[in-house]
This record gives structure tokens, C-alpha cells and sequence, in this order.
């Protein structure tokens, strides 16, 4: 008889969306203000961006692969004597609602795992809520590991990865999002499913990014053509043309990034990506290559408009005139862009916080991200802030909330420096005019 394994993904109930995908997967809860735009915002983004983590996504398909019965859900009234195994998706955001879970499983006599970056470097609190605990990446455990019964006697299993990205099964998201429609629209009126090129990212902002605590400084990449492989087939078997790369830094291998463009340009597939990357990784050539290959959007990390402070922060960046022109420049290539900003620096006053907001509008691009500065658990800033933390609950780490004692600062502030980011940047004229004009475009694309 098949072994049924639950996949569970806690949520906390909120009014905005939780992703337990970014922020490396600490996941963020994208609570952007309370006058209407914010507000406007908050509802678009929680009804049509939704999915799972990508390392829960190939949790899913590896055990389905080995032969177990698998599901995926979010649901928390949900039968459990159904399951011999549930496993917990963890996160920051809903820290304290994944354990509240994991202690009526336990008085369940459930066997239950706790998987995810956050499960990884915080284990002591999942661990003392009844779950074992997968340190590193679930999905390759799994692979390593395909008889469970003897898997978890520990309460933390360690494993060595001898496994490549390219052994990991496509993720079957047709069996864990029930509406596909609702995965992404943000850039463009497509279906689209997250997909995975690389991991692992060397920059120095490690300082206070979560990305490399699971992932690593290393660069590990796909085939390109596996990575083409699962484009078309999901365009022949679910109609799905758009693709969100969940990469750290798309692009970080140019060598890597032309083959894909090539393989993928030479198959003539007609599809769409989405990446994030870095302003200094892109150059004409490479933004030509991009487009013909199909880009749609690119997400870039503007972070301040201070560099200064981004120094301080170890976040290295071009200069502003720079920023400007390559950004102009793709979108001369009718590429959009989302430029996403960070306020509530260490370092940050309420000039460099203004002056921030400002540069955000003059660069005006298709989407712009307002967050706060978050030292979080696992990185080393994080050594330097754990005494001067203002939150009871790890879920207030949602990155849109102020939650250590800032020298200026009180939440307050912050939050009507972020509801005040939104509101003014979504309702210029401006803007509106771009995005309507943008909007049709890609539509036809």
C-alpha cells in the first residue's frame, strides 16, 4: 500500500498575500499600507499571485516520483489521519502559526517534517514543536533517501547533496495549484509557473540577504536545454507561455544565460520570462539576446537612493546615471521593469528615505517595490540587531514592517512612509499613462 504524504503549507490568515517563496525563502507577507491605493494593491497581488515554494514544489514531485501518494495543500482543517507523513512548509512569516500546527499534529501522534530555509537555520523551534527537522534542501534529501520509514529518528537530519539541479524532476504544479490562471499576472494577461535556471549567489549583500543560507555562495545551474525542456512542456501540455525565473540573480553566468537565449530562440517556442538580476550584469548585447529570446520583465534591486548607505550595507551597485540609462535602455526594448526599493536603513534619515521615494518616481518604471530593511535570523546582521528587536512574534518579519529600534525611526513612521510610497508612486499620471500603454502592449505579445 502507498505511503500518503501531506504537504502542508500553513498560512496565517491575513487581508494581503503571503509568499513563502521570496525572501529566499523566509517568505514575505506583502502588507503595503492602509489608504486606498495600498489597498487596491494589496488585493490584486493576494488574488492573482499565488504559489508554492519551489523547493516544496520539487519536495512534491520527487516523492511522487519514488511512488508515494502525495498532497499538496493549505488547508489546516484538513482530515490528517489520512497521512502516514506530513510535512511542513517552514517560513518566517507564518512562524508561529506553522508551529501552532505542528503541536496539534503532534498531539495527533502524527509523524510530521519541517522543510525550508527558515526550519534550516532556526531548528530549535520547530523542533521543540514536535516536528524533525530537514536541514539544507528538502527535495535532494528525498532523492538521497526514497525509503522514509527509517528517515526521521532524529530530530534533525543532516545529509550530504550528491545530486545535480538537473536530477530534480520538473515540479507538477497542475497537481498542486488548483487554479493556474491565478499564478502570476503581473505581467501580463498569461498563465505563468515559477521556474528555476540557477541557484546560489556570491554578492556581498549576503550581509543581511537570506538567499545564500540555503542556497549557497556557489553557482549551481541547469542544462540549458533541461531548463527549455520544461518550457515546452508545459506549453504543449498546459498552454502555460509565461515563466517566472525564481533565480537570485538571473544572468550571474553569461555564458550559462546565452545558451538558454540560443536553445530557446532556435526552438521557436513563442514564450515569455520574467527575471531578476542585477543592473551590472546587463549590457546591449545581452538585453538584445534577452528580448529576442522572449524576456517580458526584468526585476532589478535599486535598494536606495543613497550610496552611501548602500555602501555601509556592502550593497554594491552602478552609479545613478547609469541606472537611469540601462533602464531606459530595456525598456526601449518594450521590456518592463520593476525596480524594487528598500527604506528603513540603519543608516537611512528622513532625507535619504524621501530622496528614495523620489528616485523611484523620476526612474517611473512599470512596477516599483517599497520595503523595510529586515535583519533576519541566520545572516550575519543579524548578530548585530538581535538585542535592539522591537517584535514579539517572528511573523512581524514580514519585510514590511519596522522591527528593530532604529536610531529615527518608529514603526509608524515607517509604515506612512511606505503606505505614502505606494499611494504616491501608483497614482501619478504618470505612471498610469506607462502602465496602460504597457499593458495592451504585452497583452498582444
Amino acid at each position: 500500500m502507498k505511503k500518503k504524504i501531506l504537504i502542508l503549507n500553513p498560512e496565517k490568515k491575513v487581508n494581503y498575500r503571503i509568499s513563502k517563496d521570496t525572501s529566499g525563502g523566509y517568505g514575505t507577507g506583502n502588507d503595503f499600507g492602509y489608504s486606498i491605493v495600498p489597498k487596491i494593491l494589496k488585493y490584486l497581488l493576494k488574488k492573482y499571485s499565488d504559489w508554492p515554494p519551489l523547493f516544496a514544489g520539487y519536495t512534491f514531485s520527487v516523492l511522487k516520483n519514488l511512488g508515494y501518494e502525495v498532497t499538496y495543500s493549505k488547508n489546516l482543517n484538513i482530515e490528517f489521519s489520512n497521512f502516514d507523513l506530513v510535512i511542513i512548509i517552514s517560513s518566517i512569516v507564518c512562524c508561529e502559526t506553522e508551529l501552532e500546527t505542528i503541536k496539534k499534529l503532534k498531539n495527533q501522534n502524527k509523524k510530521i517534517v519541517a522543510i525550508g530555509p527558515f526550519a534550516t537555520n532556526m531548528p530549535h523551534l520547530y523542533i521543540s514543536a514536535g516536528a524533525t527537522v530537514i536541514m539544507g534542501e528538502p527535495e535532494f534529501f528525498f532523492l538521497e533517501n526514497p525509503n522514509l520509514d527509517k528517515s526521521f529518528e532524529k530530530e534533525q537530519v543532516i545529509f550530504n547533496n550528491n545530486f545535480k539541479l538537473d536530477d530534480l524532476p520538473f515540479p507538477k504544479w497542475d497537481l498542486m495549484i488548483k487554479n493556474l490562471e491565478n499564478t502570476n499576472k503581473l505581467f501580463g494577461n498569461h498563465k505563468s509557473i515559477p521556474i528555476l535556471a540557477t541557484r546560489g549567489c556570491p554578492y556581498s549583500c549576503s550581509r543581511y540577504c537570506v538567499y545564500p543560507l540555503q542556497q549557497g555562495k556557489k553557482i549551481r545551474q541547469r542544462n540549458p536545454k533541461y531548463i527549455v525542456d520544461e518550457m515546452e512542456y508545459w506549453k504543449k501540455e498546459h498552454n502555460i507561455s509565461m515563466f517566472i525565473f525564481r533565480d537570485p540573480v538571473f544572468s550571474i553566468n553569461r555564458k550559462h544565460t546565452i545558451e538558454f537565449c540560443n536553445e530557446l530562440i532556435n526552438r521557436n517556442l513563442n514564450l515569455r520570462f520574467v527575471i531578476e538580476t542585477h543592473l551590472r550584469i546587463l549590457d546591449a548585447e545581452l538585453i538584445s539576446l534577452l528580448k529576442k529570446a522572449g524576456v517580458k520583465g526584468v526585476k532589478v534591486g535599486i535598494e536606495s537612493f543613497d550610496m552611501d548607505i548602500l555602501k555601509q550595507e556592502s550593497r554594491y551597485t552602478v552609479n545613478k546615471d547609469e541606472q537611469l540609462k540601462k533602464i531606459r535602455e530595456i525598456e526601449n526594448s518594450d521590456i518592463q521593469v520593476s525596480a524594487m526599493f528598500i527604506i528603513g536603513f540603519p543608516s537611512d534619515i528622513h532625507k535619504s528615505v524621501e530622496k528614495t521615494i523620489e528616485y523611484a518616481k523620476l526612474l517611473n518604471t512599470s512596477y516599483a517595490q517599497f520595503s523595510v530593511w529586515t535583519p533576519y535570523p541566520g545572516t550575519p546582521v543579524f548578530n548585530d540587531y538581535q538585542d535592539k528587536i522591537i517584535v514579539k512574534e517572528y511573523e512581524d518579519f514580514n519585510q514590511y514592517k519596522l522591527i528593530y529600534k532604529h536610531k529615527i525611526f518608529n514603526q509608524k513612521k515607517i509604515k506612512k512612509y511606505l503606505n505614502n510610497a505606494y499611494s504616491e508612486y501608483y497614482s501619478r499620471f504618470i505612471w498610469l499613462y506607462k502602465y496602460t500603454k504597457g499593458y495592451f502592449l504585452h497583452k498582444k505579445l
